[in-house]
């Protein structure tokens, strides 16, 4: 939690975030809402994996592995580019 508060304020982000500890691999059709709301707004989304694997997204959307960090548990939400 501290180093993603750190990556935040060195990014000078003071807005709305959201953290998601999963433990599975079926992610909530209420929290996929949620994530699909954020990314419209703009709002870093962040997953901590628990288990062996991430939760599957709606199509348009994956985790990216933040390999910056050392736990490589640590995964922010992106928009896969429409190459």
């Amino acid at each position: 939690m501290e180093w993603l508060f750190a990556s935040l304020l060195n990014a000078e982000y003071s807005g709305k975030s959201h953290i998601i500890w999963c433990n599975g691999d079926r992610l909530d059709s209420g929290l996929e809402q949620v994530m699909k709301k954020a990314m419209r707004r703009g709002e870093p989304v962040f997953l901590y994996r628990c288990g062996g694997r991430v939760s599957p997204l709606p199509e348009g959307l994956y985790w990216r592995m933040m390999d910056e960090h050392p736990s490589m548990r640590i995964y922010q939400l992106e928009i896969k580019d429409s190459d």
